[in-house]
């Protein structure tokens, strides 16, 4: 009995713990903001990851004032975990607003496969990686800061 309960243990922190350096993401099946699912098999060069309204206006607004295709360009996308966010206030406010955007947001609606991404409070996390296997992770706060991380 106590093998059974270390191994789920040890199944559930493995499973529930943030990507590291060196781990492969795996494939992900996401909607954007208008409903719209998107099949991420292999993972762009830079994965934009927010976590909270202050940190995705960050995100949506610089990315608002640059060209259309700008992320297509840098081998990027941009994905925002809303699975904190009562259903009500997200269909209401936060994903109508998102589809006056010119750039797509991918959306994390699954507290789960929220928590197998890396955040830290107030800051956009910036994961490069290299087929699926992340390289390095950055946090970043401003938009110079998320600039010179889509543009590297």
């Amino acid at each position: 009995m106590k093998k059974i309960i270390v191994l789920l243990l040890l199944v559930v922190s493995v499973w529930g713990a943030a990507y590291k350096v060196g781990q492969s993401v795996q494939p992900l099946n996401l909607k954007d903001q208008f409903g719209k699912m998107h099949s991420l098999k292999e993972m762009p060069k830079t994965l934009l990851l927010a976590y909270e309204k202050g940190t995705g206006a960050t995100v949506n607004e610089y990315l608002a004032a640059q060209d259309k295709g700008y992320l297509n360009a840098h081998n990027a996308i941009f994905v925002a975990d809303i699975s904190g966010m009562p259903t009500f206030i997200s269909n209401t406010f936060a994903i109508p607003k998102m589809q006056k955007y010119p750039h797509i947001v991918l959306l994390i609606d699954d507290e789960e496969l929220g928590l197998k991404f890396p955040g830290q409070e107030e800051k956009i996390t910036v994961m490069k990686l290299k087929g699926n296997v992340v390289q390095r992770i950055d946090y970043v706060s401003t938009a110079d800061e998320l600039k010179q991380a889509i543009e590297q």
